[in-house]
């Protein structure tokens, strides 16, 4: 009786995780801009899993339903600070309504101090509880608990992606963004892909605003300024698209159809 050799099989991973991050209505315009110029290129974040903080939830949220940036551009332009008690929680819900979706996780920080990560609830209350930026929104309530904005933490929490052979992160306030924030963000963010690399074996890319696209935002209030998200979504579309075809490092992300 011949006896063969145990084979242990690797388990299946996927080839493309996607992190965004935080940075308001301007971080929303730019990570769907570029996000929808990588997947038009072949890159499939819109059937990944996916980790958004702030923002970038939002983002996560809208390629995951197939909301595209004309529903968000829609809406009424926010005013800050807006403290009234499920705020965002109406607004996220005139976007969403009741759609959950096992793919996305939400960056939150639960009140007073704990990181989490928030997935398999309605994508309205994950998105108002990892959007609730303290001072500017108050804290959302989701199931008993008080969460704030994500970003108090981290604006990605790129090291908390799930494993992938690529973790692609979008990362709106980072690189030449308002100065010093963008520089600090930029340096966190590349001790959070180095950890993530060290522990899924992965390889991480960034993408973060040009400078034409930095200049949009040189104080902290244009992060809300509705209009000028709207002229960033254009912008951030055309970098995508010009990313894919200068960086050889992001054709690996691209899923090749398969053959009839």
């Amino acid at each position: 009786m011949s006896m063969r050799p145990f084979l242990r099989v690797a388990p299946h991973r996927a080839p493309v995780t996607a992190v965004y991050g935080g940075g308001g209505v301007f971080g929303i315009a730019y990570g769907l801009g570029v996000a929808h110029a990588l997947i038009d290129a072949g890159v499939p974040l819109d059937q990944c899993e996916s980790l958004g903080t702030s923002a970038g939830s939002w983002v996560a949220s809208c390629l995951a339903t197939g909301i595209g940036f004309g529903v968000m551009s829609q809406q009424a332009a926010v005013r800050v600070p807006n403290l009234r008690p499920g705020f965002l929680r109406g607004v996220a819900g005139e976007v969403f309504g009741e759609r959950r979706d096992p793919r996305v996780r939400a960056s939150v920080v639960r009140l007073p101090i704990r990181r989490e990560l928030l997935s398999g609830l309605p994508l309205a209350d994950m998105v108002a509880a990892s959007s609730s930026v303290p001072g500017v929104f108050a804290p959302a309530r989701v199931n008993n608990h008080l969460y704030v904005d994500g970003g108090v933490r981290s604006m990605a929490s790129a090291h908390l992606a799930p494993a992938a052979d690529h973790l692609l992160v979008i990362a709106p306030i980072a690189g030449p963004v308002m100065g010093r924030g963008g520089r600090t963000m930029e340096l966190l963010l590349s001790e959070e892909t180095r950890r993530w690399e060290r522990r899924t074996g992965g390889r991480a890319h960034v993408i973060r605003p040009d400078k034409a696209i930095a200049a949009m935002v040189s104080a902290p209030h244009h992060l809300f300024d509705k209009e000028r998200a709207l002229d960033v979504y254009p912008m951030a579309y055309r970098q995508g698209a010009r990313l894919i075809r200068e960086r050889p490092n992001l054709t690996r992300l691209v899923v090749q159809p398969e053959a009839a």
